[in-house]
């Protein structure tokens, strides 16, 4: 296999993926290696925060994305409630079983009174960040298909 093939792929200044890492060493006038290696790094050490801060740079670097942030962020907004319809029947009925608005107004007791007598507490933040993430990414979809059809 031709290594410099290789190398030459992972250092070009056009994007490999999204060209954050490309467009942001274009900017400081540094080697794309470096910031995806930094990025990879980041990544492998606390594991969302690298994915996290790839997509801010991909959203602060394009200037042509204001709807698919907006989206994204309505959508990240929405998860929150939303991640009642995720949650067991017994973290509803913890709730007071008064719907989605019960849900958020005693979101600290159900999650202390489910880790006293469930225990692991972390199952409902974990559900509340994963429908936060998902409804996000959704809003971002519905944002960026309806930035390229307007740019069409």
């Amino acid at each position: 296999m031709d290594t410099q093939r290789i190398v030459d792929f992972f250092t070009r200044q056009e994007k490999s993926l999204f060209g954050a890492c490309s467009k942001l060493s274009q900017k400081l006038n540094t080697n794309p290696l470096a910031i995806r290696i930094i990025l990879l790094v980041l990544t492998l050490l606390f594991i969302p925060l690298g994915i996290i801060v790839y997509a801010g740079l991909y959203l602060m670097l394009n200037q042509n994305n204001h709807k698919m942030v907006t989206f994204g962020l309505m959508g990240a907004l929405l998860g929150i409630p939303l991640s009642y319809y995720f949650q067991s029947n017994i973290i509803k009925n913890y709730g007071g079983n008064s719907g989605v608005f019960g849900y958020l107004r005693n979101f600290p007791q159900t999650l202390e009174r489910y880790n006293k007598f469930v225990g692991n507490g972390g199952d409902i933040i974990f559900n509340v960040f994963l429908s936060v993430v998902v409804f996000a990414i959704v809003g971002g979809a519905v944002g960026y298909f309806i930035t390229k059809k307007d740019i069409k």
